[in-house]
């Protein structure tokens, strides 16, 4: 039995609403930053785990390298907090001024190898999060994870009506919805502009890409149809639907672009033109438009890139950190080669770094590295390494498989659409850490649900030639008949 054609019972509902519940709540209270809202994320993760164990191994398909990638993410942060008993922090790379410091306030627990077992628990209990969404988006069938792709539409277009009725308002306006500290700041219900930017960048790619899916449908379904046929089509919903689409797209663009977010504009540009590029050749699933529907895609994608970098330039703020990374780059780079292999500790990172933290920035608290790679390498040293080159490389060998020849199905366009998504925010986090926020990280999980999800596209039924027979073409055209001698008249014959 294939994963989308799956029989829905209780058991798989459940799951599914529990997905459900987890990308509806992730986002509503503060991008999930705030600790009550963490720990019911966290409560319905596993929740989520529970039923996902509960079905067994045919309730989730997974290849045994999706298994094993699974199982190293989780044992890394446990690893770091086994005991080691005989071993004390003065042998571990880079903690023996930690040593001291734990033995000036009293610690005698056992040597592990993070620096603090509390923050590392904590940091593995969130890491439940993207594996129990991953867990559930692979367990749910094809007609589920399409309500839940609708689900992350919705949530997007009310994110950027939301940020754009935020836009310019005082601190006190209801539109803040209690985040009086960021008062005229476009992000919804996010605490930060970038991580909010980045969420509508996903959406933006699943957006595009069911737009170029569902453009010039009608040309291609209802070639033989009358015009009164094709009217009564057009008033529909799904006459609408490239339409529908393709005004979503520019609405989410528009909280992009007010949200100021330097990088989330100029990932948004990215992943128009990759969009472009990707879909110009299969408009409306099997190109419509020809060769003038690439081009003119092409064209139209490059015009919107060029016509958005003024745009940029005049609603883009100026990072406040943006001077700053390099020079916390380096500091970090410095933490890595001192806790190098084993790394702090995974969720220490905001304790351990101030010790490297540049004097010169003493006054900004510094609670992740703006880079993503970094902070794994910090935490995690080698292991983190390992984990990110395998994640990347079984990133670019399932590309190699989602992208296939011959006719795509609409629900390929969304696993493309997915993949770009991920693709903007593998980037993004060379310079933020978006995938430390709940909501984005839930989001991310469940596209890479989607993403790796196995599709294969419906066999075509073959179209039915009708058979003309000798009587079909007899009655299909007017015979003549001859005339009786005795009926015909003659002119030629009277006298």
């Amino acid at each position: 039995m294939s994963a989308g054609n799956q029989s829905v019972g209780p058991l798989s509902r459940a799951c599914f609403h529990t997905l459900l519940a987890l990308m509806l709540l992730a986002p509503l209270f503060r991008s999930g930053k705030v600790p009550l809202a963490v720990m019911a994320l966290e409560l319905l993760a596993l929740l989520g785990l529970a039923l996902v164990l509960w079905q067994g191994p045919r309730g989730v398909q997974l290849r045994r390298v999706e298994w094993t990638m699974i199982a190293a993410l989780l044992l890394v942060p446990l690893l770091q907090l086994v005991p080691i008993p005989g071993l004390s922090r003065l042998s571990l790379p880079g903690q023996a001024d930690y040593y001291t410091a734990l033995q000036l306030v009293g610690d005698s627990s056992w040597t592990t190898l993070s620096i603090l077992p509390r923050e590392t628990w904590l940091g593995w209990l969130v890491l439940l999060l993207p594996v129990a969404v991953f867990l559930l988006a692979r367990s749910a069938t094809q007609k589920q994870l399409r309500t839940g792709i609708a689900l992350v539409l919705a949530m997007a277009a009310a994110q950027a009506l939301l940020g754009l009725l935020q836009y310019g308002v005082g601190p006190g306006s209801p539109f803040m919805i209690g985040m009086d500290e960021s008062g005229g700041l476009s992000k919804g219900t996010w605490r930060g502009r970038n991580s909010y930017a980045n969420f509508l960048d996903m959406a933006l790619m699943i957006s595009l890409a069911l737009f170029m899916a569902t453009l010039g449908q009608h040309k291609r379904d209802h070639r033989e149809q009358t015009l009164r046929q094709r009217l009564v089509y057009w008033s529909t919903l799904q006459g609408h639907q490239a339409f529908l689409y393709g005004a979503l797209s520019v609405l989410l663009l528009l909280g992009v672009i007010f949200s100021r977010s330097r990088t989330g504009i100029g990932l948004s540009i990215v992943g128009i033109l990759l969009a472009a590029t990707v879909f110009s050749r299969r408009i409306g699933g099997e190109n419509v438009y020809g060769l003038a529907g690439t081009v003119a895609s092409i064209v139209v994608a490059c015009g919107i890139a060029i016509g958005l970098g003024p745009v940029w330039e005049r609603f883009s703020q100026t990072d406040p950190m943006s001077e700053g990374r390099w020079t916390i780059f380096a500091h970090v780079r410095e933490g890595i080669a001192q806790f190098f292999p084993l790394g702090a500790g995974s969720g220490t990172f905001e304790q351990v770094f101030p010790a490297f933290h540049a004097l010169s920035m003493s006054s900004v608290t510094m609670n992740q590295a703006h880079n993503s790679y970094l902070e794994w390498l910090f935490n995690a040293g080698i292991f983190g390494a390992l984990l990110i080159l395998a994640g990347l490389a079984l990133f670019v060998v399932r590309w190699v498989t989602v992208w296939k020849k011959g006719a795509w199905g609409e629900f390929r366009y969304i696993q493309v659409g997915a993949g770009l998504g991920m693709v903007l925010t593998l980037m993004h986090e060379m310079v933020d850490f978006n995938l430390f926020v709940p909501a984005n990280l839930v989001y991310f999980a469940f596209l890479a649900g989607v993403f790796f999800y196995p599709y294969e596209e419906p066999a075509a039924a073959p179209r039915k030639k009708r058979e003309s027979s000798v009587a079909d073409v007899q009655r299909s055209r007017q015979l003549l008949q001859p005339v009786a001698s005795e009926q015909a008249h003659n002119p030629f014959m009277d006298d």
